[in-house]
């Protein structure tokens, strides 16, 4: 099997949910060439699926050292430092390096705006969810966060629409029909 051929059935293991398969595989594709950001981050985001978030911090970094640019490990890098460790100051760090590596990011400012909603800055929330909003329109988490800010902020009719776009955007996405039953 050829590198790509390796690469792409461990991205379909991980992607079929056998994250110790593809583990070894991208652990055989790093060893082939360590120079590999790629490789970096995939190991990083299989340690971050099976919820061992010191060996997927530790990946991350490895593959941003290698390309500052990868934007997808510093996005990930950011949101464990929001969701899981809850330091803020780092994941500002990180997210002000992935709006400086990548402005159009919309992940980046959808972290963001979550980073500020668990500070109850809801304004600034607001202000970071609407650019996220901006630059994908389609991607439904943005209207329910947005949603959750405004209506932290007692403002219940934006905070009904937002959750409204969406349940348009993921009819099955329970948190937004029940903001909305909470709300109504």
């Amino acid at each position: 099997m050829n590198l790509m051929e390796t690469v792409s059935e461990a991205n379909s293991l991980f992607y079929n949910g056998k994250y110790k398969e593809a583990l070894s595989l991208y652990y055989k594709i790093l060893a082939e060439d360590l120079s590999n950001s790629y490789s970096y981050y995939s190991i990083g985001l299989v340690y971050d699926v099976l919820k061992d978030y010191e060996l997927a911090i530790s990946y991350y970094k490895k593959s941003i050292d290698l390309d500052s640019n990868n934007i997808r490990s510093i996005n990930n890098l950011a949101r464990i430092y929001i969701d899981v460790i809850k330091n803020f100051d780092i994941a500002k760090i990180y997210l002000n390096q992935a709006i400086k590596v990548s402005p159009q990011d919309a992940e980046a400012y959808n972290l963001y705006g979550n980073l500020w909603i668990l500070n109850n800055d809801y304004d600034l929330a607001i202000k970071y969810l609407k650019k996220s909003i901006s630059l994908d329109e389609k991607y439904f988490k943005n209207y329910y966060d947005i949603a959750v800010a405004y209506s932290a902020n007692n403002n219940k009719e934006n905070a009904i629409s937002n959750a409204k776009i969406s349940l348009e955007l993921n009819p099955q996405f329970s948190p937004a029909q029940k903001l909305i039953q909470d709300l109504s």
